[in-house]
């Protein structure tokens, strides 16, 4: 069986999941030959991809979509369509890269993580792809004007943005449809899901809701705190862990949360001084504030999150499966209404029960850091009843393998001539 993974190139968590789906192909399956492209993190992942001896082909160029606006305020064809989607998502360019790259490797399944270049390019090489997503639709597809209006975009012709919500949609649908399986680790939420096209798959039954698409080490006993204390110099205390990196449509707020997150921390030793930060935030740091430790990205968080007595995260969905299946003490913060691909996101975990905090100042995370550490058997009862929903099993990535390979086989079965062997 010859797989060809076709993450997005626009965060790390599609990539996490290629990975955690292409060890359980080759835990699966007898020899497996598995080819990855990789435009996000390539400096990071190439050698966890190797490691697995999975083939690695880099994009020609990296971009870092977590440290540069993607955004302007004004709403329009120009700026969403032509100024960030050609860029990340549905560019020409884009898509005849993964038909040469289809060409040369000439698989037998390109698996596609929310890749729609690559869907399209594999229907175009007449490949069987399975669709791997995170969303049920377009962000926009599930987003109406006023909602971005009130996140203070301009929307000036509200018939245009419309069009370009219908015509994504329409796209998504048909690639959907094209599908020889659509696979998502996002649970159904009926009122905000209801007449997407992965809602629609599901209820076709083309569509499946896997679990959580992640790597064994999440589900595993955490090491011993005293190697995780040694590692990110932590001498015994309790500690929170923050983050703010991921996809970012305006490094604003990524800065702004920032600031708060260091005067709720200084606020909260106040009462608890032997408290500690760990801010994880895609990006080099030089600050030095007492008790906190800068990092820029760790490839395996899952011990120091298991000992920490809260996280706060942004709704990346990566995370939040990782977080579902270590029952981690959660609660999620979105830096700004304007990070629009993420209002979904924060809605659905909100429905699910966790707490959860938009465009926070200072006050409203001291209180989350306050329940955390003052009444820490109910904040971690809340996000562990949440974590349920999304982490039923912690396999979704072993179902995903096997239905890939099912996949191949009837692909396989109806190439060979009536009556074959």
């Amino acid at each position: 069986m010859k797989v060809l993974h076709l993450p997005a190139e626009t965060g790390t968590g599609h990539n996490m999941r290629a990975l955690a789906i292409a060890a359980k192909v080759r835990e699966l399956f007898d020899e497996p030959e598995q080819h990855v492209h990789l435009g996000s993190k390539s400096s990071v992942f190439t050698s966890m991809f190797e490691d697995l001896g999975v083939h690695v082909h880099l994009a020609p160029a990296e971009r870092d979509h977590a440290n540069t606006s993607q955004l302007g305020r004004s709403f329009d064809w120009t700026t969403y369509v032509s100024g960030y989607l050609d860029r990340t998502f549905i560019s020409g360019d884009k898509m005849l890269n993964a038909v040469a790259l289809i060409g040369a490797v000439r698989p037998d399944v390109v698996v596609s993580d929310y890749n729609v270049a690559a869907s399209l390019a594999a229907e175009l090489s007449g490949v069987p792809h399975v669709l791997i997503t995170e969303r049920y639709d377009f962000t926009l597809g599930q987003l109406d004007n006023d909602t971005l209006i009130d996140a203070g975009f301009t929307v000036a012709d509200t018939g245009e943005v419309d069009a370009i919500r219908s015509s994504l949609t329409t796209m998504f649908d048909w690639v959907t449809r094209r599908a020889r399986a659509v696979l998502t680790d996002k649970p159904t939420v009926e009122r905000l899901d209801r007449g997407t096209p992965v809602f629609r798959a599901i209820a076709a039954g083309n569509g499946h809701f896997v679990g959580p698409i992640v790597r064994d080490a999440c589900a595993a006993e955490p090491a011993p705190r005293e190697e995780v204390d040694e590692r990110f110099g932590l001498a015994g205390s309790p500690y929170v862990v923050a983050g703010f990196g991921g996809t970012t449509m305006f490094t604003g707020n990524k800065e702004r949360l920032l600031a708060n997150y260091l005067t709720a921390f200084g606020k909260l030793r106040a009462a608890h001084p032997e408290a500690r930060l760990v801010v994880i935030g895609r990006q080099e740091f030089t600050e030095d504030v007492d008790g906190v430790v800068f990092l820029n990205y760790v490839t395996d968080w899952h011990s120091l999150v298991k000992h920490a007595k809260a996280v706060l995260s942004p709704p990346g969905w990566i995370s939040v499966t990782e977080m579902a299946v270590m029952n981690a003490p959660v609660a999620y913060v979105l830096s700004g209404r304007d990070e629009y691909h993420e209002l979904e996101a924060m809605r659905r975990l909100a429905l699910l029960g966790y707490t959860t905090v938009t465009e926070p100042d200072a006050a409203a995370l001291l209180g989350i850091l306050q329940d955390a550490f003052d009444a820490p058997e109910t904040f971690v009862r809340r996000s562990a009843e949440a974590s349920r929903a999304i982490a039923p099993n912690s396999n979704g990535a072993e179902v995903a393998a096997k239905l890939i390979g099912q996949v191949v086989a009837e692909a396989r079965a109806h190439r060979e001539p009536a009556g074959a062997a």
